[in-house]
Order: C-alpha cells, then sequence, then structure tokens
C-alpha cells in the first residue's frame, strides 16, 4: 500500500539493541523497551526472532563480526610490510573506523553476568592478540617476548577507554610515535627504516 511504512528488518533490532545495551546495559535490555524504541508493537520482534535469547545471541554475533579492533587481514610476514598493517590498525583504532568501543565495553560489562557471553569475549581477545603476536613476530620479536608486547599493547588500548581517558584526535595522533618508540624497542625501530626514513615518520610528514 502506498505510504505505508515498511517493517522493521532484523538488523534494525540488532542495531537498536546494540544503542541500547550502551546506553542502558543489558538490564535495559527488554523485548518492549526495543519495541518502543523502533515505534513498534512488541509482536514484530518475534517475528524475527523465537525469543530473547536467540535474539541476544545474534546480538553477541553482531558485536564479533562488526566490532574489528584490527583490520580483518593478518599482519605481512615482513618487516616494513608488517609495519604498514600496524599503521593502518593504529589509524582505524584513532578514528574509530569499524570499532566502536562504547559497543566493546558494553559487551565486555554483559559478560560480567552471563557465561554465554563471557566464552565469546575470551575468544575475541585471543584471536586479537594472537594476531597482535604475529605483527610482533614480523618485526623480530619470539615467543614470550613478543607475546607480552601483544598483550601490553591491547591491555593499553582496552583500559585507555575503559577508564575514559579524554584525548581528541589530534592529540592522539601526537602520542603515537612515543608509545611505538617505548613499545617496540631499537631493534624492531631499525627494522622498520626503508632508506632513513620510517614509515610512520613519512606518513606524518
Amino acid at each position: 500500500m502506498a505510504g505505508r511504512t515498511p517493517k522493521n528488518t532484523t538488523q534494525d533490532w540488532i542495531d537498536a539493541g546494540q544503542l541500547m545495551l550502551i546506553d542502558e546495559g543489558i538490564a535495559g535490555l527488554k523485548v518492549d523497551r526495543l519495541a518502543s524504541r523502533l515505534g513498534v508493537s512488541r509482536g514484530g520482534f518475534y517475528h524475527h526472532f523465537i525469543n530473547r535469547d536467540e535474539f541476544l545471541d545474534q546480538l553477541v554475533g553482531h558485536w564479533e563480526a562488526t566490532c574489528r579492533f584490527l583490520p580483518d587481514e593478518p599482519p605481512p610476514v615482513g618487516p616494513v610490510e608488517a609495519i604498514a598493517w600496524f599503521d593502518g590498525a593504529i589509524t582505524r583504532l584513532i578514528g574509530s573506523e569499524g570499532y566502536d568501543y562504547h559497543f566493546d565495553l558494553a559487551v565486555r560489562e554483559w559478560a560480567r553476568a552471563d557465561t554465554r557471553v563471557t566464552w565469546a569475549v575470551e575468544r575475541t581477545d585471543r584471536q586479537r592478540i594472537e594476531m597482535l603476536q604475529k605483527f610482533f613476530e614480523a618485526i623480530g620479536y619470539r615467543g614470550e617476548h613478543a607475546a607480552t608486547r601483544a598483550r601490553i599493547f591491547y591491555y593499553h588500548q582496552i583500559g585507555y577507554y575503559a577508564i575514559g581517558v579524554r584525548q581528541n584526535i589530534a592529540e592522539r595522533r601526537r602520542n603515537v610515535k612515543l608509545y611505538i618508540d617505548i613499545l617496540w624497542g631499537a631493534p624492531a625501530l631499525a627494522a622498520a627504516r626503508v632508506g632513513d626514513t620510517m614509515i610512520l615518520e613519512a606518513r606524518a610528514a
């Protein structure tokens, strides 16, 4: 019928659930409140989901699929190429490109009360740290040295968001080189040189 408002899609419900989880936490994520947020009756919810548990499972899956802390592709094995990969990862984090830290933190808080979500968070953390470890291996570190640097970087970034550090994008970009100098160490920095100019220095110019 002309002028009729289209029905909400499954993704509309998931997106609304994401926003409500961020705003109100898991305790506020109720079917009737979701329906009110979308301006429809709660009956529409059951057109897409068997029950609230199925909806929550899909919401967790949506977080795993879309809240991308790192690039989807693993870091290359060559040091110069790996550092270009890491540079792209830093740019994504600073610009919140593909990574919604509000959503990430909301899911982590939810995981405190739901074992299913705890497993998803632990699995995702493990995958992210393993990818970072591959990066540090690519620039010359081995074993626990690579693993520890990966954990330090990851825990620092998650903690940065969790404690609510207030910095604008320009301030964060200014600090990148100092963080890298400290985290990578002299051997990796030397391996990252192309001629006499480091990739990150060249990009900042």
